[in-house]
C-alpha cells in the first residue's frame, strides 16, 4: 500500500512535536514559579488545569491546521474539532508532564535508557487511556453496524480459540 503523504511530512512531525513540548515546558516552568506560594493542592490543580487547557488548545489548532489538507477527511468536522481534539489531547495530557521531567532536576541527569523507559511508559499510558475511551465512550461519530469491526476485542485472540487446537 502506498500513501500519498509527502515524506517530508514525517520529518516535520518531529519538529512540530518538539516545538509543542518546548512551549509546554516553558509555560509550565513559568506557571510553577508564579504559584509557588499557593498551597500544594492548589498548585497541583492549577498545573493540571493548565496542562488540560494547553493540550486541548494544541490539539484543536493542529486539527484545524490539517483540516484542509488533501490527505485528511473528516466524517463530521464539528465533532472532530470539539471531541476529536479532546481525544487527540490525551496524547499531550500524558506527554507534557513526562517531557518536563527529563533533566528537570540539576543533580539528576537522564541517560538514554531512562528516557526510553519513560517514553515507553508514556506510550503505554496513552494506549490505555485511548482504549478506555473506546470501551466506555465509544466512537467520536456514530458508526453504523455495517461499518463496525466484525470481531470485538483484540484481533489476535479468536473467540473460538482453544488450547487443544
Amino acid at each position: 500500500m502506498q500513501t500519498e503523504v509527502p515524506h517530508t511530512t514525517f520529518l516535520l512531525t518531529h519538529v512540530c512535536f518538539h516545538f509543542y513540548h518546548v512551549i509546554s515546558n516553558i509555560t509550565l516552568r513559568k506557571l510553577r514559579h508564579s504559584i509557588t506560594d499557593l498551597p500544594e493542592s492548589i498548585q497541583w490543580a492549577t498545573e493540571a488545569a493548565w496542562i488540560l487547557a494547553l493540550s486541548y488548545f494544541i490539539a484543536y489548532l493542529e486539527t484545524i491546521a490539517i483540516s484542509n489538507f488533501p490527505y485528511y477527511e473528516f466524517v463530521d468536522r464539528a465533532s472532530m474539532y470539539k471531541v476529536g481534539s479532546l481525544f487527540y489531547a490525551i496524547y499531550f495530557l500524558v506527554s507534557f508532564p513526562m517531557f518536563l521531567r527529563i533533566d528537570e532536576k540539576p543533580g539528576d541527569p537522564w541517560d538514554l535508557p531512562r528516557v526510553a523507559v519513560d517514553a515507553l511508559g508514556a506510550a503505554m499510558l496513552v494506549t490505555i487511556i485511548l482504549d478506555l475511551w473506546r470501551i466506555f465512550l465509544g466512537p467520536i461519530v456514530p458508526v453504523s453496524d455495517t461499518e463496525r469491526c466484525l470481531q470485538p476485542g483484540l484481533p489476535w485472540f479468536s473467540q473460538n480459540f482453544s488450547v487443544a487446537e
